[in-house]
């Protein structure tokens, strides 16, 4: 019987297991890469998550997934051909801000094309490309639930404003190799338009695509988290990080600091929180974290459900403007019930959860499977 909730008991002492999981980032890059390039290609260690999913059911019609073990741990190769590319008029996006924003004008080819997906994924900022289509005379229309699109782009050089997310500067940059040119801003999150850039060098110059996708550092560094505090039970091999910041999470770790600047490492912040509050208990130190405003664009109010879950577990924190300020812990061992809206605020309340004296329950196992397949499949076959 498969678990739909994650289960602390009173007393019970819990380590993890370390589960290598492929980048999410660079799995959505080399498969549209591979479409748009319109060459035949072989992923290894594609992701399984739901997003690179998203991504990857709108471009093709049919793909071969073979899978392979090693040290038994299952490794998926994706199959592509340039002749099962898609001609959808209409995808599903699910919730997956990544898979809409990239997509966009990777589809503008003169036909109409619709996303459609969670009304909270549409409530998400895609104003670049509703201003970039009035002055192109692109044919658009932006409901609560769907995007509609018609027409193409005929310049030779676009200018994207990253500030608010890199995504639309990745989704140009991919949907003009070979066409057009595409000019950013210097911003704090540079890690994902530089993985853009090297997911473009590696595949540009292949006459048929043969990636091996490298290991997400996002969630790695949750493990990264447990292993600070010897919740590991198996050992982590070495870091292997491709052009992915998040790969700082150890120097962060055993950093004496109490300040904390991750502007350019949002995802890194909810599970991060969780380990400074724990470090905040054991030493009473207070620790600051800034450059966090744009986490209230993410799948939710990242900022407000990192406060409401650590103060859930008695940790005292406040969030002032652009920064997240952690203190201390009041001890209790009362039963904790948690409604876990997504991934990284599921990561965040594991974390605390293991080092909380009571009972801890978080429901909605099932967030997991966006962006953190192997840990969600592993956590519902736990006993």
């Amino acid at each position: 019987m498969y678990r739909r909730y994650f289960e602390k008991k009173l007393g019970e002492k819990i380590k993890l297991k370390y589960l290598p999981c492929a980048s999410k980032s660079y799995s959505h890059r080399f498969a549209i890469l591979s479409y748009v390039l319109n060459r035949d290609a072989k992923i290894n260690n594609f992701s399984l998550s739901v997003d690179a999913s998203t991504t990857l059911n709108a471009l093709y019609d049919k793909y071969k997934l073979i899978n392979y073990y090693k040290k038994g741990v299952k490794i998926p190769t994706l199959i592509l051909s340039k002749n099962d590319k898609s001609n959808k008029l209409e995808m599903d996006m699910k919730q997956s801000g990544s898979s809409l924003r990239f997509l966009i004008p990777v589809f503008l080819d003169n036909n109409p094309h619709t996303f459609y997906g969670d009304e909270k994924l549409f409530s998400r900022p895609l104003d670049y490309y509703e201003d970039l289509f009035k002055k192109e005379k692109i044919d658009f229309k932006h409901d609560k639930n769907s995007f509609y699109i018609n027409g193409s782009l005929m310049g030779k050089k676009y200018f994207v404003d990253t500030n608010k997310t890199t995504q639309f500067a990745s989704g140009m940059m991919m949907s003009g190799v070979g066409k057009f040119y595409v000019e950013y801003n210097f911003c704090d999150n540079m890690q994902y338009i530089e993985q853009t850039k090297d997911a473009i060098k590696r595949t540009v110059l292949q006459d048929k695509i043969e990636q091996i996708v490298p290991e997400d550092m996002s969630n790695r560094a949750f493990f990264e988290i447990l292993n600070y505090f010897n919740l590991i039970e198996n050992k982590m091999p070495k870091i292997v990080s491709a052009k992915q910041a998040d790969d700082i999470i150890v120097k962060l770790l055993n950093s004496n600091a109490t300040f904390f600047d991750l502007s350019n490492n949002l995802d890194l912040v909810p599970t991060f929180a969780a380990a400074l509050g724990v470090k905040s208990k054991q030493n009473g130190k207070k620790y600051i974290i800034t450059g966090v405003r744009n986490l209230i664009y993410k799948e939710s109010n990242r900022l407000i459900e990192v406060q409401n879950l650590l103060k859930k577990f008695g940790y005292g924190i406040s969030i002032d403007e652009d920064k997240i300020i952690i203190y201390g812990k009041n001890i209790n061992k009362k039963t904790i019930y948690i409604e876990a809206k997504e991934h990284r605020i599921f990561h965040c309340a594991i974390i605390l959860s293991l080092f909380h004296e009571g009972r801890v329950v978080i429901n909605n196992i099932e967030v997991l499977k966006k962006s953190h397949f192997e840990l969600y499949s592993f956590l519902r076959r736990r006993k």
